[in-house]
C-alpha cells in the first residue's frame, strides 16, 4: 500500500455559482493518495467505476447544504470495485476479487439504535457517508468497511454496478414512500438522474410519467426524456409547471395527460426550492408528493393547503441493503436500462467530467477509474 495512487479532491468550500466567470472545478483538484495500513474489519479495493453525483457536485460549488463536509476529501459514493486486500478480522464470504458496490451510508451498528436496530443505516443520526466523511471512489484505490460490501449480482458489468446506489435511493423512495400505483399520473420534476432514474422505475410500475427541466436541459437531459419516451416539459418562472398544466398537456398517443391540471404523484428531484413550493398546487387530494432532492435553503410551503387537501408528502432518504438488492434486480431484468444513461470518461479526463456534469452537458458521467 506504499504506492502511490491519484484521487480527484474536494480541497475547499468557496461558493461557486455555475454561471459566474469562475470554473466551477475551482474547489477540486487531482491529487496524489498514500493510504493508510488496513483497520480491523477495513478492506482495501481497486476501484472500477465511479459516478457522479449531484451531490458531489453540489459539494464541489460549496452550497450550503454540504457545508458539512470536511476538506480536503476524496469524494465518490456511487462506484463498483474489485477487492484486493482484507484486512484484520472477520470478513465472512468476502474474498480478494470480489467484484462490489459499496453501500453509501454506514450506521453507528448500536443495537439500541432504533434506525441500526432494523437495518436501516440511511437512517442513523450518526450515520458515516464514504466520499463525505471518509475518502471514496474518486480515489484509484479506497479503504473501506467490509460491513458496506454488496458484491454484484451475476449478470451485471462493474460499469452498472457504478449506477446501482443511486438506482437504490428510487427504489427506496418509489416503493417504500410512495403509493405508486398501475394508470397514475406522474410528474418528476427535474430531469438529473435521479429525476430520469425515477421516471424509469415509475413507468415499470404502470404509471405514465411527465419529466420536468429547464431551458439548460434542453438538449441534453430533457432530451433524453423525450427519446426515451416521456412527456416532458421545460418550464420557468415565466411558464411554469401550474400554468402549463392547467392547458392541454398530451402524452405521445395524444391523451390528456392529468385531470383539470392536477395529477396523483409528484417525485421531487430538483432541489430548487421554488419547485417543491409550487408541488402541491398540482397534486390531486390525497395524493403524493415524493421528496428525494435536498434544498440550499428553507422552503416555504403552503401548510393550509396541505391540510385542506389532505396529500401525503414524505421525504425519501438514502437507502439501504435491501433497496441495493431490489436496484440490481431492476438492472438484471431491463426494467432499468442503465447502458442507456451512462456518458463514460476517463481518469484522465475527470475534471471535464465534473464540469460537463455540473453544466448538465451529459446525462449520468461515470468514470473508468483506473487503466
Amino acid at each position: 500500500m506504499g504506492d502511490e495512487i491519484k484521487g480527484f479532491c474536494l480541497e475547499r468550500s468557496q461558493r461557486i455559482y455555475p454561471n459566474s466567470s469562475e470554473s466551477v472545478t475551482a474547489n477540486t483538484a487531482v491529487v496524489n493518495m498514500k493510504l493508510p495500513k488496513l483497520k480491523e474489519g477495513e478492506i482495501l479495493a481497486k476501484t472500477l467505476y465511479t459516478g457522479i453525483c449531484g451531490s458531489d457536485n453540489s459539494a464541489s460549488l460549496g452550497k450550503p447544504n454540504f457545508d458539512w463536509v470536511q476538506r480536503p476529501r476524496v469524494i465518490g459514493h456511487e462506484f463498483s470495485a474489485e477487492v484486493l486486500e482484507l484486512g484484520p478480522g472477520n470478513h465472512g464470504d468476502l474474498k480478494v476479487g470480489d467484484i462490489f458496490t459499496p453501500l453509501a451510508m454506514l450506521g453507528c451498528r448500536d443495537e439500541d439504535c432504533p434506525a441500526c436496530s432494523v437495518a436501516k443505516w440511511n437512517l442513523c443520526p450518526e450515520k458515516q457517508i464514504i466520499g463525505f466523511h471518509r475518502d471514496g471512489g474518486f480515489g484509484q484505490q479506497v479503504i473501506l468497511e467490509s460491513d458496506r460490501v454488496v458484491t454484484l449480482m451475476e449478470g451485471l458489468t462493474p460499469e452498472q454496478g457504478a449506477l446501482v446506489e443511486p438506482l437504490s435511493i428510487i427504489t427506496n423512495a418509489l416503493y417504500n414512500k410512495c403509493n405508486i400505483q398501475p394508470g397514475q399520473d406522474v410528474i418528476v420534476s427535474g430531469c438529473g438522474i435521479i429525476g430520469l432514474m425515477s421516471a424509469e422505475v415509475a413507468r415499470a410500475s404502470g404509471a405514465r410519467v411527465l419529466v420536468t427541466g429547464i431551458a439548460q436541459d434542453r438538449d441534453v437531459r430533457l432530451k433524453k426524456a423525450k427519446d426515451r419516451g416521456f412527456i416532458i416539459l421545460e418550464v420557468s418562472p415565466e411558464n411554469s409547471l401550474t400554468e402549463q398544466l392547467k392547458k392541454d398537456v398530451r402524452d405521445n398517443q395524444g391523451v390528456p395527460f392529468g385531470h383539470k391540471g392536477k395529477v396523483d404523484l409528484l417525485i421531487e428531484c430538483s432541489g430548487v426550492p421554488q419547485v417543491l413550493s409550487e408541488a402541491i398546487s398540482v397534486v390531486r387530494p390525497e395524493g403524493d408528493i415524493c421528496v428525494i432532492a435536498t434544498y440550499p435553503k428553507d422552503v416555504d410551503i403552503n401548510a393550509t393547503h396541505l391540510t385542506r387537501t389532505s396529500l401525503n408528502m414524505r421525504g425519501s432518504m438514502g437507502s439501504c441493503r435491501k433497496d441495493y438488492m431490489a436496484a440490481q434486480k431492476l438492472m438484471l431484468t431491463g426494467s432499468f436500462p442503465a447502458d442507456e444513461y451512462i456518458d463514460f470518461y476517463d481518469f484522465k479526463d475527470i475534471t471535464r467530467a465534473f464540469e460537463e456534469s455540473i453544466k448538465a452537458k451529459n446525462v449520468k458521467a461515470v468514470v473508468k477509474m483506473n487503466p
